[in-house]
């Protein structure tokens, strides 16, 4: 299945589901999701919410750079902290323990994202070894964008970014603190969620567009209210501090500032990554035009990134 269209497409499909066969879907939280669940809501039938994968595309999403992956959800969405989703429910009820195919294809898959520097967005060089020239103890605090959807589902409980801020200079008095800006603002398609004026007068602003996980290995411990980054500064081996609740916060490997009661297992990274990049998400090859797994993804995207 191509996901390219699938936005474009969804009003006109949920209309004809109106008069068939009544299975809604739409984009998260989006208008379209919400579109979908007023559809599901009115007429009943099912519904399900759509969006990205973790491991999207080479180059951004904003620039129309073809998606390797989608998620599925007929519950909620992962972002949505505010309710259920069908990846919560498998991260509080799956038998990791008895699957071991699927812990040693997560362990595998873990290996080659840090090995290859796996991450939503592909295209952005490594980061120069020797940016960081003194020998120094590291904090980094991930900027998301400004109207991100996760960040109004995520559970920040009246947290502000000026709390984050200043957590991370009174936990790491020792520590410099350095501030990562979205891609998408560096594109210039978005705006930053944190003053980034102000926070040069407490942080060391990077607004180099670098490989996330090319960055990560340099820092000890990183602060984010819901973005993905924070979860891949866990595969580094990195401390996480959360003041939202995304969908690897809760499971007892995160700081978590804010809290989920449903959440009530313990999970290893490794079983997180396992719910997420494999059982909750589906891969296409847009490039082969065939449906996909993590590894033909990981591997496409190691081939494609240079020549892209």
């Amino acid at each position: 299945m191509n996901f390219k269209n699938l936005d474009i497409s969804t009003y006109m499909y949920n209309i004809f589901q109106v008069l068939s066969y009544k299975h809604f879907k739409g984009w998260g939280r989006k208008k379209t999701g919400r579109f979908a669940l007023w559809c599901y809501k009115k007429f009943r039938g099912t519904v399900t919410l759509q969006e990205d994968g973790f491991i999207r595309s080479v180059g951004l999403g904003v620039n129309g750079s073809p998606s390797f992956s989608l998620v599925e959800d007929d519950i909620g969405i992962y972002y949505d902290a505010s309710s259920s989703s069908k990846l919560e429910n498998i991260l509080n009820d799956y038998d990791f323990a008895n699957d071991t195919k699927l812990m040693d294809d997560a362990r595998r898959a873990i290996d080659l994202v840090v090995k290859q520097k796996i991450s939503k967005y592909n295209n952005a060089p490594n980061i120069d070894e020797n940016y960081f020239k003194t020998d120094e103890e590291r904090v980094l605090v991930i900027a998301q964008t400004q109207g991100d959807t996760s960040l109004e589902y995520g559970m920040l409980d009246n947290f502000t970014t000026d709390d984050m801020l200043n957590a991370a200079l009174s936990d790491n008095p020792k520590s410099k603190i350095y501030l990562k800006i979205h891609p998408d603002v560096l594109s210039g398609k978005k705006k930053s969620d944190i003053d980034i004026e102000s926070a040069k007068k407490i942080c060391i602003i990077i607004d180099e567009d670098v490989n996330p996980l090319s960055l990560l290995k340099y820092f000890s411990k990183v602060y984010t209210k819901t973005s993905g980054m924070g979860f891949e500064a866990l595969l580094v081996g990195c401390e996480c501090v959360c003041f939202g609740m995304p969908f690897y916060a809760g499971w007892g490997v995160t700081d978590d500032r804010s809290k989920c009661e449903r959440r009530k297992r313990k999970c290893s990274v490794e079983e997180i990554f396992a719910a997420a990049y494999i059982l909750y998400t589906r891969y296409y090859n847009p490039y082969t035009k065939k449906e996909s797994d993590i590894f033909d993804t990981i591997d496409t995207i190691v081939k494609m990134r240079n020549v892209v």
